[in-house]
């Protein structure tokens, strides 16, 4: 017969609400040290395991929190990815929580998805998606609890970058090194933090006399687009790329076909996920702290799970980082 709650209880010598707060993990109560520790010893005595489905069918939820980002597959060797994945497992080791990724989208209708998503595996969600993502529609419709990150969603409460401040400090660092005309290499993706980053960027070298030229980033080949641009006359001094691996990808262009950082070419990014593969440059960029990020999204949205109203849009400051490649 399977170990009961009551049956901890009176073993311990303690009420049934203390064992149950013990094997909850229930912090806030005042329990004591040395009984929270004596009634684990107990516990484990007598092979107790919780039973996770009882406990979700009696306060209608589960303790899962899950990530859900619209680009199915999920690789930990995106730096993005492992700053947000730290910041949710932080949070939900800390209030026990557990963590469930969804990965299942490709080729599915939205509306699908949002079954999946909303198949009771997950009391609610924490998202990063495009702009205009129908799946996110769905979630909002069905007044599923989320919060979303990085990119702001107008039906969810966001936790954001301040894309602006970050462009202004970038703008104040290339104008003050006597940057004029400045290209900025946009994404195919649709997100809104690289709208505001380049409508920002935009507007405040336009405002000085200078210029900024938006491009979409060349995938395929980067060196030839530079070697290309470096070639041509009046050509744009600096490249603001949308984040760090872009411009790394840029740095490494101009490695391979010899234009020389900063002289030649200057070279800044956003995120501050500085990659290793390079250490013999320093990029400029912008530190973003997104796992504490994160961390406050998934805090978020427990307290969106009892009940509490959220502000529409959370800021986070953003830091420049001086380099040697602009």
């Amino acid at each position: 017969m399977a170990t009961r709650l009551i049956d901890i209880a009176e073993k311990a010598g303690v009420s049934l609400t203390t064992a149950s707060h013990v094997m909850r993990g229930y912090t806030k109560s005042k329990i004591k040290r040395e009984t929270w520790d004596h009634v684990l010893k107990v516990a484990d005595e007598l092979g107790y395991r919780p039973n996770a489905i009882a406990r979700s069918l009696k306060i209608q939820r589960t303790n899962t929190i899950g990530l859900y980002t619209g680009y199915g597959y999920h690789s930990l060797r995106d730096p993005f990815l492992a700053e947000v994945y730290t910041g949710i497992q932080r949070v939900c080791s800390d209030l026990h929580y557990d963590f469930l990724v969804h990965v299942d989208i490709d080729g599915k209708d939205p509306s699908e998805i949002r079954l999946r998503l909303n198949d009771g595996k997950v009391a609610g969600l924490v998202v990063h998606a495009q702009s205009g993502d129908p799946v996110v529609a769905e979630l909002a419709r069905i007044r599923m609890p989320a919060v979303a990150i990085a990119d702001r969603q107008s039906m969810l409460p966001s936790v954001t970058a301040d894309d602006a401040d970050g462009m202004r400090q970038l703008a104040d660092y290339l104008w003050s090194r006597g940057h004029r005309h400045i290209a900025y290499l946009t994404s195919h993706l649709e997100l809104a933090s690289i709208e505001a980053r380049s409508q920002t960027i935009t507007r405040l070298m336009a405002e000085r006399g200078g210029r900024c030229t938006v491009l979409p980033f060349p995938r395929l080949r980067p060196a030839e687009f530079l070697t290309r641009m470096l070639s041509t006359p009046d050509h744009p001094t600096a490249l603001c790329c949308w984040n760090d691996y872009y411009a790394y990808q840029m740095v490494g262009a101009a490695l391979q076909t010899g234009a020389r950082l900063p002289e030649d070419i200057a070279i800044v990014g956003f995120d501050g996920l500085l990659d290793t593969l390079l250490p013999a440059r320093a990029l400029v960029t912008v530190r973003v702290p997104w796992e504490d990020m994160a961390a406050e999204a998934s805090k978020m949205l427990l307290k969106l799970l009892e009940g509490e109203t959220l502000p529409p849009v959370t800021t986070f400051p953003v830091t420049l980082v001086a380099g040697d490649t602009a």
